[in-house]
This record gives structure tokens, sequence and C-alpha cells, in this order.
């Protein structure tokens, strides 16, 4: 058995940090899907749109604050956009039924088009609010996200709006 290498044993305990916070939050989290809409600039200025589907898992360190981990596609005229993206986010917590939350983060983009495969780094950051239908079904509405990434040594602008739906995962039945 080979011993864990330095930056492995960092993420571990980064880890177990991480869920250490987890006995404050009021639910382990929630899990977003539904529909996406992309506009980007190209190399030359020109805006090109696309559309997809995401799923945004976040799990809650307490009641405020949390991570999550964004995978979404995108398809348009031959091309297929798949993200992964991952960071914290912070919900401002009330009592009304209307949760606004802030989230930014780090990840890649894979884009295929034509038979050529590119990967790259990629930066977001956005704000959102979900409206809390059910104990355990909320409505979950992204509508400014601003996504850069590097593909080919560009640097491209992305901006993204979606709207879906969010279950609840609770610690314990209520």
């Amino acid at each position: 058995m080979t011993p864990l290498s330095k930056a492995s044993l960092r993420l571990c305990v980064a880890g177990l940090l991480l869920l250490s916070g987890t006995c404050f939050a009021q639910s382990w989290g929630t899990v977003g899907a539904g529909y996406i809409y992309q506009t980007t600039e190209g190399p030359r200025g020109g805006w090109t749109s696309s559309n997809g589907w995401y799923l945004l898992p976040t799990f809650n360190i307490n009641k405020n604050i949390g991570v999550n981990a964004d995978f979404a596609n995108f398809y348009s005229k031959g091309q297929n956009i798949h993200v992964d993206l991952f960071g914290p986010y912070h919900a401002f917590g009330n009592k009304t039924r209307f949760t606004p939350f802030v989230f930014t983060g780090v990840g890649r983009i894979r884009d295929s088009k034509a038979g050529v495969v590119n990967n790259s780094f990629a930066w977001y950051a956005g704000a959102g609010t979900f409206i809390r239908l059910t104990r355990w079904v909320s409505f979950e509405t992204i509508p400014s996200e601003y996504v850069i990434n590097t593909a080919g040594g560009n640097v491209g602008n992305n901006f993204v709006a979606r709207a879906g739906f969010a279950i609840t995962i609770p610690k314990h039945a209520q």
C-alpha cells in the first residue's frame, strides 16, 4: 500500500474540516437541476448562444455557507460544451420563502466541435434565488452568472442564466 502524497493528505484534512461544520447545518444541502442558457463572445467579437441542462448539488457547511459542484451541458450547431465547476456559496437565509445566494468557483470547460476537443480553465461567479414551494422543493433561478474561460489561449466571456427546481436533502425526518 502506497502512502498518501502531501497534496492528497492536505485534501483529506480540508475535507474533514469542511465536514466537521455540517453539524450546524439544518440540511445536508440541495440538488438542483433544470434549463440553462448561455451567450458566448467569440474570439472575433461575435456572440453565439447555446441551450442545455445543469445539475447543481450543494453541500451545506452551516446555515448560510456551503460548497457546490456545477455540472452543465450546452448544445448548439454541432458543438457540445461540458462544464465542471466547483466552489463556495453563501445563502442569505431569512424567514421568508425567498432565499438569495451568491457563488464563485473554478473548474474546466470541455468544448467539442467538428471532432476537435479543447479543455480550458474556467472561473465563474453569480447570484440567484431559491423560492421555497414546499418544505423540500424550491424553484431555483440564477438570472446572473458570468463565466470566463481560457480556451486556445484566448479569454472568453460567457453570460449564463438558468432556471430549475431544487430538492432539499434533510438531515433527519421532521
